[in-house]
């Protein structure tokens, strides 16, 4: 029977029953939010201590028919009574990150929120630390759903995680300004989801004062770009983003306006104006315009490994958009001192090039014949040049001596493309040495390989030794779909223990290893300030190894190698170019770094 009464505070058990059961703890449980009442479920933790999670939460009204394209609206009241909030709903379009197949529908927009612990009425708790998880998958694809984020091991630390799910590839990235479309929809609803969080989580126990923004690989672009947003950063105070950055390769978006002109092409139109743009491909079947956005891709990005041809990604927007994530070139908003104001946590994994190593075997003709394949999108360099060509084999001579890329040489292989990664971790720390004084950076490199590290169960590379690219996460999240339970005897189980603490310890106190957590015999040391004008940053780290404890960046040779080739191209390792910046923006960085 369920129970209709007053509105309460806190939680009400719905279910009914003897006198027995009603002592017991419920197992479905309705929270009042904003929006209405919604349900949801006690479930227990691998400790065998309860928690409460409601899933497919929405935070924002369907993205469908006019509101395509567009900025996400907020939900004001929910349709029904009692919102049932037990079980899944529909994830975003996407390309599902294990069968490649594309699934989701329009209607994406949710969140799901877990808890240790639910507030009574009229009693008196103490606000938990929240953590909100984006998603990895490449902006085109991924979920937030248990079966690939769990967060069990991290409730059991005393904090409230919240996973989500926004707009992906064409959906939540088309950006056609003139016709009204200003870009990084999908950014957008995660700052909605933010919102969210900063209005309801009190009802489930959590501090919207003290909110963790955190993601891997895209997920850890994501939350760079809301680090540098002034809007976005009113409703979280600390970001941790693994082995991804705005600095990324696939970090913004190429030529924005002429993929969507091509987008309604491919569909059989001849657009004239980008209003009709926008109306051909507004109202095109969704999973047509998922289908087609590969063939948009422009030819600088055929050069890259195909798992980084992703056409549509995020901006800088105009300085008119009316709800911008940002519109300055990231150096220029990292470069205003003191500007962040938040504390982070930033690193890489040992092999993060590991993970287009499939794609790279088979196209290793392609890299020995056109060695500009090499260069990093991020260096000023026309890759169409005799220039460019000169520099992708000078490229070629560093990592492979005098040898071409084979199957007898995927180390260097790897470790070039895994420094295209250390670049973005470098240009962040340098910049953050430079002129954020007074919030912290903390800098890791992880490379603990374990039974854990299931980035290369993902990508098939099992066999190899090292850690490879989201081989930290599961460390993080349980996962039934990839069995992330290990024996309490493993010492991968004692790795998961220490990165659960670190990465709590830094949402409850913007410390990874505060001085009273005897738990952790090591201390987490932020990255050093160094004057403005420095030509050097010590780039100091803590090593996730079998050993956890700082040191050197060991990569610091081939860094020091790329410094060379950024100042000859670009006058500084910290000015990137964003080559993806929409027309009006490409000479920012040129004009304002």
């Amino acid at each position: 029977m369920v129970m209709r009464s007053s509105p309460l505070t806190g939680w009400k058990n719905v279910s009914t029953g003897s006198d027995a059961e009603a002592h017991r703890p419920p197992t479905r449980i309705a929270v009042q939010v904003v929006q209405g009442y919604i349900y949801g479920v006690r479930e227990t933790l691998p400790n065998g201590e309860n928690y409460f999670y409601f899933k497919g939460v929405p935070y924002a009204k369907p993205p469908v028919g006019n509101l395509r394209f567009m900025s996400p609206v907020p939900i004001e009241k929910y349709a029904v009574s009692y919102l049932d909030c037990t079980t899944e709903r529909s994830n975003c379009i996407g390309l599902d990150v294990l069968s490649k197949e594309v699934t989701g529908s329009e209607d994406g927009l949710y969140l799901n929120i877990y808890t240790p612990k639910l507030p009574r009425k009229n009693e008196q708790m103490e606000k938990l630390p929240v953590m909100v998880f984006l998603h990895g998958g490449g902006l085109i694809g991924g979920h937030a759903d248990s079966s690939m984020y769990l967060p069990s091991y991290l409730l059991q630390e005393g904090v409230i995680v919240v996973t989500v799910n926004y707009r992906l590839g064409v959906l939540g990235f088309l950006c056609l300004p003139q016709a009204g479309i200003e870009g990084n929809a999908g950014l957008k609803d995660q700052r909605m989801a933010l919102q969210w969080v900063n209005q309801n989580i009190d009802k489930f126990g959590g501090d919207p004062n003290n909110v963790t923004l955190f993601g891997a690989s895209s997920g850890a672009i994501a939350v760079n770009f809301h680090c540098l947003s002034k809007e976005s950063k009113k409703y979280f105070h600390k970001g941790i983003m693994q082995s991804g950055s705005v600095y990324t390769e696939f970090g913004h978006q190429d030529e924005p306006e002429k993929k969507a002109r091509h987008l309604a092409e491919l569909l059989g139109f001849t657009p004239t104006t980008d209003e009709e743009v926008y109306q051909i491909l507004k109202s095109a079947p969704a999973r047509k315009l998922f289908e087609l956005q590969h063939k948009t891709i422009n030819k600088r990005e055929l050069l890259v490994e195909k798992l980084f041809q992703i056409p549509f990604l995020p901006v800088i927007e105009r300085e008119e958009s009316p709800d911008a994530i940002i519109t300055k070139h990231p150096s220029v908003i990292l470069s205003e001192p003191d500007g962040m104001g938040i504390p982070i946590i930033l690193g890489y994994n040992e092999f993060d090039g590991m993970m287009v190593l499939i794609d790279a075997i088979r196209n290793l003709n392609s890299y020995n014949q056109e060695p500009e394949r090499f260069i990093p999108r991020i260096l000023n360099i026309d890759c169409y040049t005799p220039e460019a060509r000169q520099l992708g084999n000078h490229i070629k001579q560093f990592y492979f001596k005098d040898k071409n890329a084979t199957r007898a040489t995927l180390l260097p292989l790897i470790d070039l493309f895994t420094d295209k990664y250390l670049l973005a971790y470098r240009i962040t720390a340098d910049l953050w040495a430079r002129y954020q004084t007074k919030t912290k950076m903390y800098g890791y490199r992880f490379s603990f390989d374990g039974l854990l590290n299931k980035g290369k169960a993902v990508t098939s590379f099992t066999s190899m030794k090292g850690a490879g690219h989201i081989d930290e996460v599961y460390y993080l999240f349980s996962s039934p779909i990839l069995k992330t339970e290990v024996p309490k005897t493993n010492k991968a189980y004692a790795m998961r223990q220490k990165m659960v603490r670190m990465w709590t310890n830094f949402a409850k106190f913007s410390n990874p290893t505060p001085d009273d957590d005897g738990s952790l015999p090591f201390r987490w040391l932020p990255v050093e300030n160094v004057p403005p004008d420095s030509d050097d940053c010590r780039q100091c780290i803590l090593s996730i190894g079998e050993e956890i404890k700082m040191m050197e960046m060991p990569e610091r040779k081939r860094m020091d190698f790329w410094c060379e080739l950024f100042r000859k191209h670009n006058g500084d390792v910290t000015k990137a170019k964003i080559p993806t910046a929409p027309e009006w923006r490409v000479n920012d960085m040129n004009n304002n770094v």
